[in-house]
């Protein structure tokens, strides 16, 4: 029995069972499992709950409306359990004012109008019920530098643990506090960069 199979069609399935993403995971999703461009515009109007006219056009009505189903007791407690768990009250705010767009209560500018009351009403929970909420969303980049060691705590461990490291960066440190800027350059510039002598064309080699 050949090694190679001779149909170039043939395909192992044990290979292919291998080379299957795992189900679930994000390279199990198909790229092309999407609407095609322009799909939305074959589609009748006024379908979506958004195309239609909102049920609140005036904010201070549509922040009752809010305000009252969330202080029911049992939705009050989900959101505490929320502030509870460490979700930011801006992202709670954010998913209230997106769900009552898209369910057709109030449009885009009325829900930016209503976050402001209805995040100082969650900062006002959680005050009553002593949660040290977390007020706004983190940026990953912010989150991600503020990770970083502050330069005073790795100079106090350069301190204790590399002290012949530690003077030589303190030493450096008040050097170039006491002298002038244009002394510093001065003397950079030239141990890296040497004067340029003159050559006569005789001696200059040729430049390419």
């Amino acid at each position: 029995m050949p090694l190679v199979n001779p149909d170039p069609n043939y395909r192992d399935p044990n290979l292919e069972k291998t080379l299957q993403p795992e189900q679930g995971s994000v390279e199990d999703i198909d790229p092309f499992n999407a609407p095609i461009p322009g799909h939305s515009l074959t589609d009748n109007p006024g379908q979506a709950a958004w195309e239609r006219p909102p049920q609140f056009s005036d904010p201070e009505k549509a922040f009752a409306f809010v305000m009252e189903k969330v202080e029911e007791e049992d939705t009050q407690q989900s959101f505490v359990k929320l502030m509870l768990a460490g979700t930011p009250i801006e992202a709670i705010v954010n998913t209230i004012a997106f769900a009552g767009f898209s369910e057709g209560y109030w449009t885009p500018d009325v829900a930016e109008l209503i976050k402001l009351p209805i995040t100082l009403h969650f900062i006002g929970l959680s005050m009553e019920k002593n949660i040290r909420a977390t007020v706004f969303n983190i940026d990953p980049e912010t989150k991600q530098g503020q990770n970083h060691m502050p330069d005073e705590d790795m100079l106090r461990m350069m301190s204790e643990r590399r002290p012949d490291m530690f003077n030589n960066v303190m030493y450096a440190a008040d050097v170039i506090e006491r002298t002038p800027t244009e002394n510093i350059t001065e003397e950079v510039t030239s141990d890296v960069i040497p004067e340029k002598q003159e050559e006569s064309f005789l001696t200059a080699e040729e430049e390419f």
